[in-house]
Order: structure tokens, then C-alpha cells, then sequence
């Protein structure tokens, strides 16, 4: 099988979190209307992808990095519904316009939107790592109940690992997989670790709809 359909079959599995969220959609708590628009907008990106390298043999850098930048400012957005604190909260939005400032010096003045460079995406991955650590470690303090159940503490865990591997992903990258076995690993793996993560928000969006969630969930939607 070549190597890019496998990619794309392994990345829709995106689709499992979003058809247990769209079949249960009433139960969707305004909480987490950004992590599923997220989910969308990351099937979206995956399909255009596809098309782009598939059927026109074309570069889909271009794509990747708009998608960047607007997957990185929902998740910041994400994160910052979920902070009750007015300090916390003046902190995202430094953040989210730092990324913006990042990106647009990145891809506009540099003109590189159409080429690949790795920067913008290891410095908003490294954001999401800090925030969504910072994310468990209040919860470790603050939560009652077990945390593998609290689906912030789940989609958090899910943000960690798969940004995680994408610094790995990004540098591994830029070495080549030519020059170096390790990153040719790291690249190859990365489809697995997209498969594993989408398991990940599977889960929690299964616990954000269940019916023994609800009043739960209600209690997130005034947070």
C-alpha cells in the first residue's frame, strides 16, 4: 500500500471521535465546542491533504500551515474556557497573539507559506505542551474523583503526546529521513501516533456525551 494512502487511512481515524460526538451532539456541552470544531476542521485539513498530493501531485504545505495556525488558536481558545482565572486567562490571549505575530513574520514576511519549515509548528506545540501540563497539574490539585474519567484531564493528555511527537516529527523532519535511521522511524511513526491520539479523543468525547456525564458536564459549561 503506498505510504501516503496509509497515512490518510490512519489520520481519519479522526473520524471516530467525530461521529460519537455528532450522534450524540444535544449531549455536547458548550465546554467543548471547540475541541470538536477542532476534530472537523483536523478531517478537513487531512482530506484537502490527500487531494492535493494524491490527485494533483501537489504540495500541501500551504495547507498544513493555515491549518496550523487556526488549530493552534482554537486550542489556546480551548484551554482558556477551561481557566476560571482572570490571570490565566490574560496569559492565553498573550500567547495566542504571540503565535499569531510568530506565524505571520514565519510564512508572510519570509514568504514561506508555500515551503516547508518547521519553526512555527514546534513553537505553538511547545505552547500546547506547557498549557495543557499546566491544565493536569491544576486538576491534580482541584479535581475530586478519578482523573482518567475527567475528560479536560483525557483531551490534555491527548494534546501532550501528540504535540510531543510533533516536535520529534518536525525535527526528524528537518534532518531527513535520508540521513538519519532515527528520523526516518520518528517520520514513519507519526501516522500511529495521529491513530493513537484520535483514540484518545474518542474517548473523550464518549465520556463528554454519556448519559451518566450529563450533570457533569454541566458543571464544566459553567466553569
Amino acid at each position: 500500500m503506498d505510504s501516503n494512502v496509509l497515512n490518510f487511512l490512519m489520520s481519519e481515524s479522526i473520524l471516530i471521535p467525530i461521529i460519537i460526538g455528532a450522534v450524540r451532539i444535544k449531549r455536547l456541552t458548550k465546554a467543548y465546542y471547540p475541541f470538536f470544531i477542532f476534530l472537523l476542521l483536523g478531517l478537513l485539513s487531512e482530506l484537502v491533504s490527500f487531494i492535493l498530493i494524491d490527485t494533483f501531485k501537489a504540495s500541501n504545505a500551504s495547507v498544513i500551515k493555515i491549518y496550523s495556525l487556526v488549530e493552534c488558536c482554537i486550542i489556546l481558545y480551548q484551554l482558556y474556557i477551561w481557566k476560571s482565572s482572570a490571570r490565566y486567562r490574560q496569559g492565553f490571549i498573550f500567547l495566542a497573539v504571540a503565535c499569531i505575530v510568530f506565524w505571520i513574520i514565519e510564512h508572510v514576511v519570509f514568504l514561506n507559506i508555500n515551503t516547508w519549515s518547521p519553526y512555527f509548528r514546534v513553537f505553538y506545540a511547545f505552547v500546547i505542551i506547557l498549557l495543557s501540563v499546566n491544565q493536569i497539574n491544576s486538576m491534580m490539585f482541584n479535581h475530586d474523583g478519578p482523573l482518567f474519567k475527567n475528560p479536560r484531564f483525557i483531551i490534555s493528555l491527548g494534546f501532550i503526546i501528540f504535540f510531543l511527537y510533533q516536535i520529534l516529527y518536525e525535527a526528524a523532519y528537518y534532518i531527513g529521513s535520508e540521513q538519519s535511521t532515527i528520523a526516518n522511524k520518528i517520520i514513519f511513526g507519526y501516522s500511529y501516533n495521529n491513530f493513537f491520539t484520535n483514540m484518545i479523543y474518542a474517548v473523550a468525547i464518549f465520556i463528554i456525551t454519556a448519559k451518566k456525564e450529563d450533570l457533569y458536564n454541566q458543571y464544566l459549561s459553567k466553569q
